[in-house]
């Protein structure tokens, strides 16, 4: 019983949120991996730009996010690489 409680509770919990390795816009995809430039040219100027700080304090990047469809797409930007996207559904 606890093993069913357990899991229908991450169930819960992962539904609000799914992390990716693809966003799509349109008819083209960014992947992880991809350059910010390549980002940016598909999907154009982002809804909302934060710096993502070191431990030090320091710049370490940038999380873009972009509003699609009732749906928010995190896209973390660290050395001009996208290393994560997150898609967190309204």
């Amino acid at each position: 019983m606890k093993r069913i409680a357990a899991t229908f509770f991450a169930t819960v919990l992962s539904c609000g949120v799914a992390a990716a390795d693809t966003f799509r816009v349109g008819s083209q995809v960014v992947t992880t991996g991809d350059s910010e430039g390549r980002l940016r040219e598909i999907a154009g100027k982002p809804d909302r730009e934060t710096p993502i700080e070191s431990r030090n304090g320091g710049l370490e990047g940038y999380r873009l996010e972009y509003f699609q469809k009732g749906k928010s797409v995190q896209v973390e930007v660290v050395n001009g690489r996208v290393r994560s996207i997150t898609q967190i559904d309204s």
